[in-house]
């Protein structure tokens, strides 16, 4: 990315604040991949979700390490969001 543009031996100090570094360390990588099951997670501690968004539904595939018991968490939680936002939109069609 922005750090292949450095030319020469003075790096600016962007890159080295601490900020800098944790931004590229992806715990949450996503993309919409119409041909499922999906991917897994970039970093060991990450989660992995895939998602499809068709006319009437979606479809979600979210991967993660046995180790670190996210996924079932994270799938209960993303449901809970979904059924909201589903809710208020009902909602607000009457």
């Amino acid at each position: 990315g922005l750090f292949m543009l450095v030319d020469g031996d003075t790096v600016p100090t962007l890159f080295s604040h601490p900020l800098y570094s944790r931004s590229k360390y992806w715990r949450v990588s996503t993309s919409t991949l119409p041909n499922m099951p999906g991917f897994g997670p970039v970093v060991p501690d990450g989660v992995g979700i895939a998602y499809d968004i068709r006319e009437d539904c979606c479809f979600f595939t979210i991967t993660g390490r046995r180790e670190h018991n996210w996924t079932d968490r994270l799938s209960h939680l993303l449901e809970e969001s979904l059924l909201e936002m589903s809710s208020l939109t009902m909602t607000s069609k009457l």
